[in-house]
């Protein structure tokens, strides 16, 4: 068994990319986002701008990355345990190192997108939603036009107990999930090895299910936002990539047909749960088995990597996908901010395109500098990169 999978990582950059065509496309297509409940998404007829209709395939639906995410996490974290219990009869996991392995991948990026994100809604708010009034750019105007004061809710993890503070980044809400997850992890390894991962798989369905149909008691519904970030909201989705990483560390191989089918099926149950306000609320359940099976899909029996020129450029977006997800709607607010700046000719010659063509550019270079600068140095306890042998993912 390889220990690397050239196609994780490629599958990694692909789901960067596709959340921020998704995010970008959704500047230039607004209210036609399949991720918005049916009754609020703008109807597609016979007006739907054709640009929509043509795009909508793929960038519509880009929020299905979150699942893979998930999916790819569960994989990422669960294998070496997998390979160590199957090889020695023992998992092996020591919380310590796994804590420190955990806090230095996921922290310092993070805590450096946190002053990217400020500086951004900060932009943001000077350049068009509002603007400094008659006193100026006081200290007081700089604080809360910042958001600074959500810097360190975001840092602490504390957006259960103050949702609004979202505003200063919408995409750190994951984050909080995979923290949950991490904790969580060992506990659920134990129960799964004693229980058996079969009975644990129906019953997080179930429980995801619950979050997803099941309304909120009308005594609890101010609570409703605090508990949209409970682990149990997702955690099916991540236990996913945990059971492929056991088959496969198991000798279990499971068929490129059979994965193939299951992709397939997840994805198209999910496109058409957003149909009605019924199967919308599961919708994405299904994107997480159709990631499922994608991922399934390409380590299927793989001994060796696939080199496929689509594989070598998402693999080497994959390389920076965390910092890629963390720093582009920042950056796309930024753009978009200074924009609102440029002289009305211009603006109106077409600018507001010319922004978005700039994003393409902006966001992966601005990813790769944080990557490159801030991930990649704090990345420890990776083994050294012999010539002969493939090493672990960066990520796991």
């Amino acid at each position: 068994m390889p220990t690397r999978f050239r196609s994780i990582d490629a599958l990694r950059g692909f789901a960067a990319l596709w959340v921020f065509a998704y995010h970008l496309w959704n500047v230039f297509c607004p209210g036609y986002s399949r991720q918005a409940s049916p009754s609020d998404m703008l109807p597609l007829n016979a007006e739907t701008p054709l640009e929509v209709l043509a795009t909508l395939p793929l960038f519509g639906f880009g929020y299905a990355g979150i699942g893979l995410f998930f999916v790819l996490s569960g994989f990422c974290i669960h294998l070496p345990q997998a390979k160590r219990f199957h090889r020695t009869g023992r998992d092996g996991l020591e919380l310590r190192p796994f804590a420190s392995r955990r806090f230095w991948r996921l922290y310092p990026a993070f805590f450096a997108s946190l002053f990217v994100a400020a500086l951004a809604y900060f932009l943001m708010n000077i350049c068009w939603r509002r603007p400094p009034g008659e006193a100026g750019i006081t200290l007081d105007y700089i604080v809360e036009s910042s958001g600074f004061g959500w810097v360190g809710i975001n840092a602490l993890f504390l957006l259960a107990i103050q949702p609004k503070a979202l505003g200063l980044n919408g995409v750190y809400w994951t984050l909080w999930y995979e923290v949950q997850f991490y904790l969580t992890y060992p506990i659920l390894l134990k129960i799964c090895r004693r229980c058996g991962f079969a009975p644990i798989a129906g019953l997080l369905l179930v429980v995801e299910l619950l979050f997803a149909l099941v309304p909120a008691p009308e005594s609890l519904e101010s609570l409703r936002p605090n508990f949209e970030w409970f682990f149990l909201r997702r955690y099916f989705e991540w236990f996913l990539g945990m059971w492929l990483a056991e088959r496969l560390a198991a000798g279990q191989p499971f068929t490129k047909r059979n994965m193939g089918l299951l992709a397939v099926a997840g994805f198209a149950a999910g496109v058409a749960g957003t149909g009605n306000a019924v199967s919308w609320a599961i919708h994405e359940v299904a994107f997480a088995i159709g990631s499922c099976g994608v991922v399934g899909f390409l380590i299927a029996g793989t001994v060796r990597e696939v080199e496929s020129l689509a594989v070598r450029g998402f693999g080497w977006c994959g390389d920076f996908s965390y910092s890629l997800y963390l720093v582009h709607m920042p950056i796309m607010r930024m753009v978009f901010a200074l924009e609102t700046r440029l002289p009305t000719p211009i603006r109106e010659a077409g600018s507001f395109h010319g922004a978005g063509l700039f994003c393409v550019v902006a966001v992966p270079t601005g990813a790769w500098l944080l990557y490159r600068f801030v991930e990649k140095p704090y990345m420890v306890g990776l083994p050294a990169k012999p010539a002969a042998v493939v090493p672990t993912p960066a990520y796991c």
